[in-house]
């Protein structure tokens, strides 16, 4: 099956890959020279990455460490696979009790799911300028209307005194062009502090991740990818599959957290007795205040993700 990557942890990939290998290089420089002589040159252990050599044909002195970083994943994705070492929820549906038996016995899964993309500093950014956008929104809905009324209240004053209908036509107009009020009557202007608390809760609980969630029968996946492993703008991903993808997309990582509720230990009469045993009571408190914004369901699974792609 073909992989078109949306992203791929290369540094963590070939961390472990080189424990699996036994020293896999980092990349293989391929070189052809104009009487077509190819020469390699390797970054590691001498013949460590030959098999994966072949997979770079270039000419013209061309580097494509990319290529090599693909089909490093589809290899090191296949040993695991034949191992039996990776928990490959495919199907359309899981049964949760099933998979909580079973997850123990595994440290790599396969999810294979439609997602959803949540890029936080765009919510954040709408929580932000909420009022604004809105404000925008109803403006641009009422245009075409307060264009013909204001051509109306013109057209009377040049051809007409009928002063209860100049009335009515101007007091229509100021109505629209209260762009405030006109946002507010359609929901689309809320209370500033409260789109502000939301914002800084938001920044504070999640800070800029961008996630993609997954879902499966009873389940959630969530897995938290870094933004510098994306194969594109994050923007241009969710325009080309929708925040809401179609397609299904395939999740791969190792499992960091699976089906643990959260428990404070919150000492009701804290030991202070040293500045140790005071910030460890502080710990317990921030982590149940994080816990509350962006805490961990009970029927969640967190994938710590090496790769994103659509099979094609």
């Amino acid at each position: 099956m073909i992989k078109s990557f949306i992203y791929l942890d290369v540094h963590k990939m070939y961390s472990l890959s080189s424990q699996i290998f036994e020293g896999i290089t980092e990349y293989v420089l391929n070189e052809s020279s104009t009487d077509n002589k190819e020469t390699e040159s390797q970054k590691g252990p001498v013949g460590s990455g030959k098999i994966l050599a072949d997979v770079i044909k270039n000419s013209s002195k061309s580097t494509e460490k990319k290529f090599l970083n693909d089909y490093s994943f589809t290899v090191f994705e296949d040993y695991l696979s034949k191992e039996g070492k990776i928990l490959d929820l495919s199907g359309p549906s899981f049964d949760i009790e099933e998979v909580k038996e079973s997850i123990k016995d595994f440290s790599f899964v396969k999810v294979k799911s439609r997602a959803i993309f949540n890029d936080v500093d765009k919510i954040t950014e709408l929580f932000t300028e909420f009022n604004t956008i809105g404000e925008a929104l109803a403006h641009m809905g009422a245009y075409e209307e307060i264009r013909s009324l204001k051509a109306q209240i013109e057209e009377l004053k040049s051809h007409t005194n009928n002063r209860n209908e100049k009335s009515r036509l101007e007091t229509e107009y100021k109505r629209l062009t209260n762009i405030s009020k006109l946002a507010k009557d359609r929901g689309l202007y809320q209370d500033p502090k409260f789109m502000s608390d939301l914002a800084l809760l938001t920044k504070y609980g999640f800070s800029d991740q961008f996630e993609i969630q997954q879902a499966g029968g009873d389940m959630v996946f969530t897995s938290c990818l870094k933004r510098e492993f994306l194969r594109e703008k994050e923007d241009l991903l969710v325009k080309k599959y929708s925040r809401k993808t179609e397609k299904e997309v395939v999740v791969f990582g190792v499992i960091s957290q699976a089906f643990s509720a959260f428990e404070p230990n919150i000492d009701k009469k804290p030991d202070y007795r040293n500045m140790k045993t005071g910030l460890m009571s502080i710990v317990e408190h921030l982590t149940n205040i994080e816990n509350s914004i962006s805490g961990k369901q009970e029927n969640e699974i967190v994938i710590d993700p090496i790769a994103a792609y659509f099979e094609v």
